[in-house]
């Protein structure tokens, strides 16, 4: 009998998998409508493809939402735990949470479908000109929908906050508490690093800037080949180059990435493809036994940050990548004696330390200066202590107090991001979250495999990546966030390591305690033409 009960569980058990492999598979296909509409829709097609998605995004609330899913999971959670594998038991705990997260009115859903859709059209119609009267009540829209869906999660779910629900949204078991005191850290000490990195760097000799164009085709064999040494499969992928805000996206095996172009800085693709292929390459090595579960699918957007981010800001800064990437760069672009081509200059350039308007072309160091500020705007429009009306204001003195500079338009200020309108609030901290991991990572990998560093001259990022693959890709959402980093570095993630690592690369010295003093003023930036 009991034998019988049990396979009656396991059964229903299989009945759950295939609904919610059905629910995975809508949303797959609305992340490549997504990625079409960013590459190849023509733009007056926007209306029509944002119905299309939220008839999608209705179709997999019905799902998600519907009586035998619910009917279905309460039996297999009424089920002695050994009936279940403890991956099985993890793959149905992940199934509960999708399904209380998803316990929203199809209205509310369809609204969050719509203001992702019509938000990324807008920012990227109106981001250039930076007329906020234009933007401004759709930013509104998008906090009040977005802090209506925080607040129904805070009361169902038990969250500290409206906004600790929508940062739970992209970084899975993340306390908006832990978030504050690891970002408290980053502004105590950046002041300093800032501070000691530009006054070391202004003694020096400066890098020579680029000069001339940089053909896209070029620039397109340069980005490939790159990600083919990260070790991006393009069998089952692709890269394209787009205007507006570069993402990867798709499926673990139909993965897509975008980046932008600059005819005169092959650095602006090259960093975003590297940007992009991390997050590509982690969805493609996600546990194949568990594709289509929630068991197997990425854990947050802080943990997918950081396999970003230690390819782009770890691996990829490292002189070493630099010996590989002169090499690459002087044959494609057929610039054997260009003195900016050099590894020595190409590094000077990544890692020229100056105050700047634009998140994504920002220093290492100052990079997160602009999450701290947006982590502490959102936070307040969350809470209804700032407006949209006031946010340029805000934004502008935030600079101001963290960087030391105020930017000369909204293009260059609070419009730069396609986050809010989209309705992606709580989504920032994932960036610093992301480099604190990605630094945790790459010193724990260099540790188990001395020889990483010294392979990426040769551009072998094999060694790193099958590091990452055994102890992160592989364990997909198996395993919490907190288990993860202790398994594979020994700690919480934390932002102990991120401020060594940047001590250490930019003064040449282990990180010391904080110096109480502002930030200096703007540094000039080379100029790369």
């Amino acid at each position: 009998m009991a034998d019988n009960v049990e396979s009656g569980v396991l059964k229903e058990y299989e009945k759950l998998k295939n609904l919610f492999q059905d629910y995975t598979q809508i949303n797959n296909t609305i992340s490549i409508l997504h990625n079409d509409q960013q590459i190849s829709m023509s733009p007056g097609s926007a209306p029509d493809r944002a119905e299309q998605m939220g008839a999608l995004s209705k179709i997999a609330h019905r799902l998600i939402n519907a009586p035998e899913i619910k009917d279905l999971l309460e039996k297999v959670e009424a089920a002695p735990s050994e009936s279940f594998s403890k991956e099985d038991q993890r793959n149905i705990k992940l199934m509960r949470k999708i399904v209380a997260e998803q316990n929203i009115s199809e209205d509310l859903s369809t609204a969050i479908s719509n203001i992702c859709n019509e938000g990324w059209e807008k920012h990227t119609k109106l981001r250039d000109a930076g007329d906020w009267s234009q933007m401004k009540d759709w930013i509104q829209h998008s906090v009040d929908t977005m802090r209506e869906v925080g607040r129904d999660k805070k009361e169902r779910l038990g969250f500290a906050s409206a906004y600790e629900a929508l940062l739970d949204t992209f970084n899975t078991g993340m306390k908006a508490g832990h978030v504050a005191q690891e970002l408290g850290k980053m502004e105590k000490s950046l002041p300093g690093l800032i501070r000691e990195a530009a006054q070391k760097q202004k003694e020096e000799k400066p890098p020579v800037a680029f000069s001339g164009t940089f053909p896209k085709e070029q620039q397109e064999e340069l980005c490939r080949r790159v990600l083919e040494a990260m070790g991006f499969d393009f069998n089952r992928g692709r890269l394209d180059f787009i205007s507006g805000h570069p993402s990867s996206g798709g499926t673990s095996d139909d993965t897509r990435l975008t980046t932008f172009y600059d005819e005169k800085n092959f650095f602006k693709a090259l960093i975003a493809a590297i940007h992009e292929g991390g997050h590509g390459i982690y969805n493609q090595t996600l546990p194949r036994e568990w594709r289509y579960q929630p068991a197997g699918e990425p854990l947050g957007m802080d943990l997918h940050e950081s396999q970003s981010r230690i390819m782009e800001v770890q691996a990829a800064m490292t002189p070493e990548f630099f010996e590989y990437l002169e090499i690459q760069a002087r044959d494609i672009f057929n610039r054997p004696d260009d003195p900016a081509l050099s590894a020595e200059n190409m590094r000077k350039l990544r890692q020229t330390v100056a105050p700047s308007f634009i998140r994504v072309y920002a220093d290492e160091i100052t990079y997160s200066a602009h999450i701290i500020l947006r982590h502490k705007l959102e936070s307040a429009l969350i809470e209804g202590t700032l407006t949209a009306e006031d946010l340029p204001q805000a934004w502008n003195d935030g600079m101001k107090n963290l960087l030391g500079i105020t930017p000369p338009d909204h293009s260059q200020g609070c419009m730069q991001d396609v986050h809010w309108p989209s309705g992606a609030i709580g989504y920032f901290p994932a960036y610093t979250l992301g480099d604190m991991g990605a630094a945790q990572f790459f010193a724990a990998a260099c540790k188990d495999r001395p020889e990483i560093r010294s392979e990426l001259k040769t551009g072998n990022f094999k060694p790193l990546q099958e590091w990452l693959e055994e102890n992160v890709h592989s364990k997909g959402s198996l395993l919490t966030t907190e288990e993860i980093f202790v398994q594979a570095t020994g700690k919480k993630l934390g932002a102990d390591d991120y401020l060594n690592h940047l001590s250490e690369r930019y003064l040449g010295k282990p990180y010391t305690a904080p110096v109480s003093a502002p930030i200096l003023p703007q540094q000039k930036t080379p100029e790369i033409n």
